[in-house]
């Protein structure tokens, strides 16, 4: 079972989390337009997206992708730019592992697409790092409405000047002075 698996997350939490959008998963197409700024971003395709909702059609192009099936928690990312949607009910693992591979050097630029919630510990593991609260609620995929949350834009990486001038539209750029 993977931790994809909606199953791991209590039946309020799933209500919560899809009460406005139509989507009963924890599975998250990215907005097109931020994928759009992804790609824009990298030059073109990510090399690793450990999040991908489909290998023969994926969400945000990529050369490598980790499908619900793999499991990304399950490998090691080692990748110049990566980007990652991951399943909102378990930020708890997601987050703090994608800081970890970035900062054992696995990973050399990340931009990750998040839940925003400043209250959580695995928020505190990124907090340190540039990021984007986003000025409106997003419309993630095919659903119906927005999401019934904020979201935010979080980058590793060594240019964080260059992020906020390319996602810099999306809201209000932060950038930890106590770095």
């Amino acid at each position: 079972m993977t931790l994809y698996d909606s199953t791991f997350m209590p039946s309020t939490s799933l209500a919560a989390l899809t009460a406005t959008t139509g989507n009963r998963k924890d599975t998250w197409n990215t907005p097109q337009e931020i994928v759009d700024k992804v790609v824009e971003y990298f030059g073109g395709p990510v090399e690793l997206d450990p999040c991908c909702n489909d290998r023969e059609n994926p969400n945000v192009p990529c050369h490598l992708c980790f499908t619900e099936e793999d499991d990304g928690l399950a490998h090691q990312w080692n990748a110049n730019s990566v980007f990652v949607n991951h399943p909102y009910s378990d930020s708890k693992h997601w987050i703090p592992y994608a800081r970890r591979m970035f900062d054992e050097g696995n990973v050399q630029e990340m931009i990750l697409l998040i839940k925003l919630d400043v209250s959580t510990k695995w928020y505190r593991s990124i907090a340190d790092r540039p990021w984007i609260a986003v000025n409106r609620r997003l419309r993630f995929g095919e659903a119906t409405g927005a999401a019934p949350f904020q979201s935010a834009l979080f980058y590793l990486g060594p240019d964080p000047g260059r992020f906020f001038q390319v996602f810099g539209e999306f809201g209000n750029c932060y950038l930890n002075v106590n770095h």
